[in-house]
């Protein structure tokens, strides 16, 4: 008996531990979704360690400003005596410590460019971030408006239902023939189906909602009003010029493309050390300390190393300056197109929900018309299809509007209070 009990208190506890770990506590619609995305999603924390590492290397690059400890010792087969002393010099060593004390800017150029690439990264990351909000943002919309599909299914479902009784009735009492029973209820079975094809449509898109929060979420809350409002036009624009993710890596990326530059023109400059030495046991010499000031220098393949790398450096900036240009473009297009959309989107609202009052109202005349005889059993039926259908589109017009707008949003940076990301946390 006490081991039932454990084995049953074992399964709660696991189903407790599951519930948990798919359906977040105080869930709040596309809040939570946004957040569960930035808090789960592999690619967040894979652009994140992607950050962290040009972190480490931007602190390598710092580093070249502390002294440098070296050591070297030798071992020579026979021994030898010092000319000095007569002591045994067959293993002389050398301790040695170097401070550069000016480097004519390329160690401060080399440490502009980890710092550059940084930058980048942190940009990309908050590129990432905001990709990853805008597709959230369509699957939630899109898993609401295969809810409200659902809905108005059941509901055509429901009226077909009713109008089935009723020619049932009809056929009963010898007002109607067999085949207009037989017709009502293949229009039943239409729209049974309709409404198993609402509720597939509506598990695919909870499951592309799943695969970018990682975690189950039902999409009950309706999206934020708010986010749904949008400036004008211009407005829009000259946002979505200062706040785009994109734009910002471009910028970032010729920000470093200047700093490689700037690295390429100092990278064969001289450096001049402060250099302080410990001998031991070398020929010919005390052990003694001594400490001088060293300049050291190269020159790779005759200079021809360093022109290469100039010249590399410069086409890449040149490439960065118009990747920056055509980025600019792009976004300007894309916004145009959404905004279009948008407002095409906003004018079938408006047509298909006057169709749709003009509907009802004819369903109704023609309910009573076909009661009255003046109508037929199939101009009832017909006018309940067109009335679903002119439902399904007002739904879908609607659902498009939404993900257009949050599109835009994100775009804009209008969801990154909603995700949990803060004004100056760009990465």
């Amino acid at each position: 008996m006490l081991k039932l009990w454990i084995r049953d208190a074992r399964r709660r506890l696991l189903f407790a531990c599951l519930l948990c770990s798919t359906t977040p506590a105080g869930a709040d619609g596309l809040r939570d979704a946004l957040q569960a995305t930035l808090r789960n999603n592999p690619a967040v924390a894979g652009q994140a360690a992607e950050v962290e590492a040009r972190r480490y290397a931007a602190d390598g690059a710092r580093s070249q400003r502390y002294p440098t400890l070296s050591a070297q010792a030798q071992q020579y087969a026979d021994g030898d005596r010092s000319g000095l002393n007569g002591e045994d010099v067959s293993r002389p060593s050398i301790l040695r410590v170097r401070q550069p004390i000016w480097s004519f800017g390329r160690i401060n150029d080399s440490i502009a460019v980890a710092n550059a690439q940084v930058s980048t990264e942190r940009a990309d990351l908050l590129r990432v971030r905001r990709q990853l909000l805008e597709d959230t943002g369509v699957a939630y919309v899109t898993v609401r408006g295969s809810i409200e599909l659902i809905d108005i299914a059941q509901q055509n479902e429901a009226q077909h239902r009713k109008l089935l009784a009723q020619i049932q009735r009809r056929v009963e009492g010898q007002l109607a023939s067999s085949a207009d029973a037989r017709l009502a209820a293949t229009r039943l079975a239409q729209a049974q189906a309709m409404v198993q094809r609402a509720i597939n449509e509506k598990r695919a898109a909870q499951e592309d909602l799943a695969a970018l929060t990682q975690v189950m979420l039902g999409a009950d809350e309706p999206v934020p009003s708010g986010l749904l409002e949008l400036q004008a036009s211009t407005d829009l624009l000259q946002q979505a010029m200062d706040r785009s993710a994109q734009i910002r890596l471009k910028q970032q990326q010729l920000g470093q493309a200047d700093a490689e530059v700037d690295r390429a023109k100092t990278y064969s400059m001289p450096t001049i050390y402060l250099q302080a030495d410990k001998l031991y046991d070398q020929p010919g010499l005390s052990d003694d300390s001594q400490v001088s000031v060293v300049f050291e220098g190269s020159l790779d393949g005759l200079g021809f190393a360093d022109r290469g790398r100039r010249g590399e450096a410069s086409a890449s900036r040149m490439a960065a300056f118009q990747d920056l240009a055509a980025a600019k473009i792009e976004l300007k297009r894309e916004i145009d197109g959404l905004q279009r959309s948008r407002r095409l989107q906003t004018d079938l609202i408006e047509l298909q929900n006057q169709s749709l009052s003009d509907l009802v109202s004819l369903f109704d005349s023609y309910q009573r018309q076909y009661e009255s005889g003046t109508k037929s059993w199939l101009d009832l039926l017909n006018i309940q299809r067109e009335r679903f259908e002119q439902n399904r589109q007002l739904v879908q017009a609607q659902t498009e509007w939404r993900i257009y707008s949050l599109q835009l949003q994100a775009m804009i940076g209008g969801l990154d209070s909603l995700a949990g990301i803060e004004a100056h946390d760009d990465g």
